[in-house]
């Protein structure tokens, strides 16, 4: 409520005109700001705002990296894929072992002690949608040392994996606007030859070892969302989960079912005593992967060489069905055209890999 009239703090220099704003209006604001770092320096502007900060519903936290960031995480992923891609040589595709046992301690690489219980996150309690974004990778982005110019993945989880799709490619550049019309149509008609081409044992062995690095990726954020629930009980009222990173190339995401899911999946003294576990294991499940050797994204502007589309579900959920109107896919260009351009290839690889 303003407590003074217009005319009253005429040439009042002090006049904090946000006092003159109803509460609902300044909590759309705080919802739009949605960042934690602000909301947190909004909580030492006035005692209104102290009392109204605490009530916003949509929170975004970037988590800054630590001065000198450990490189566990990075040896850790490097020696696992080391042991898969010796593995792949002595046995078939489909027998993957309990290769990638975690660690028995590491350390993240970024300050996430906003998130613990005694951290600021904990005062939002009418929280319904959080957004974290984690550092870039201090090695580099996803892939790039195994021959991945391009790759980006979306995760679905429950208490488990739900659903991963990942679209990957050796090349990935820009389309020569004044070409790509007649190069398009060019293609078009080698569509046919494209789709038949076979991927080779080390081709496909490349593209095994993508998925696998992507769904380290997963686990290891459901793995940090569950620490952070575990840590904040108090927040009963979050519908909607994403983590991404400041590369974009991976989003893990929860609604509110599969929100109430882990929750009920949570043993918070099991959780605190392995927060120092880098990541949850992934479930048995199956691949269906697709190939071109050129791809067009006219939409998007880029042509993919190597194109890769991996979707992924749970063995126990059954046989993977083509569907690119999963809500997954998103609208987010050059992903979403990637997939729906590749699901229409008709030859596919069917693969089983077992829990690690």
């Amino acid at each position: 409520m303003c407590h003074k009239t217009h005319e009253e703090a005429e040439g009042d220099d002090d006049l904090a005109y946000f006092d003159c704003l109803p509460d609902a209006l300044l909590l759309l604001i705080f919802n739009k700001l949605h960042d934690l770092k602000s909301l947190t320096d909004c909580l030492s502007v006035s005692k209104r705002f102290r009392s109204l900060v605490p009530l916003t519903d949509t929170i975004f936290i970037s988590f800054p990296p630590l001065p000198k960031p450990s490189n566990a995480a990075a040896s850790y992923i490097n020696n696992t894929l080391r042991q898969v891609f010796h593995n792949l040589f002595l046995k078939p595709l489909g027998c993957f072992h309990r290769l990638m046992a975690s660690p028995k301690s590491t350390t993240m690489s970024f300050d996430i002690s906003c998130c613990h219980s005694n951290g600021v996150l904990r005062i939002f309690k009418e929280m319904k949608s959080l957004h974290l974004e984690l550092p870039l990778h201090g090695d580099g982005e996803l892939g790039s040392s195994n021959g991945a110019s391009f790759l980006q993945w979306k995760a679905d989880f429950g208490s488990n994996l739900r659903t991963c799709i990942i679209v990957g490619a050796t090349s990935f550049q820009k389309c020569n606007t004044f070409s790509s019309s007649a190069i398009c149509s060019q293609r078009k008609e080698e569509r046919v030859f494209m789709e038949e081409t076979v991927l080779n044992d080390d081709e496909l062995k490349l593209r095994v070892i993508w998925t696998i690095s992507c769904l380290i990726a997963a686990s290891t954020r459901q793995n940090l969302l569950k620490q952070i629930l575990a840590d904040n009980p108090n927040i009963p009222m979050l519908e909607r989960v994403v983590i991404s990173d400041a590369n974009k190339q991976g989003m893990f995401s929860m609604g509110k079912e599969e929100l109430v899911e882990m929750r009920n999946s949570i043993n918070t003294k099991q959780e605190a005593s392995s927060s120092s576990m880098e990541r949850s294991p992934v479930p048995e499940v199956n691949m269906k992967l697709w190939y071109l050797p050129m791809l067009d994204l006219p939409d998007s502007g880029y042509v993919m060489k190597g194109a890769t589309l991996v979707l992924i579900r749970p063995v126990v959920d059954g046989m993977i069905e083509n569907n690119s109107d999963d809500p997954l896919v998103g609208d987010e260009k050059p992903f979403s055209e990637a997939v729906r351009e590749m699901i229409k290839v008709k030859k596919s690889y069917l693969m089983t890999m077992s829990s690690f």
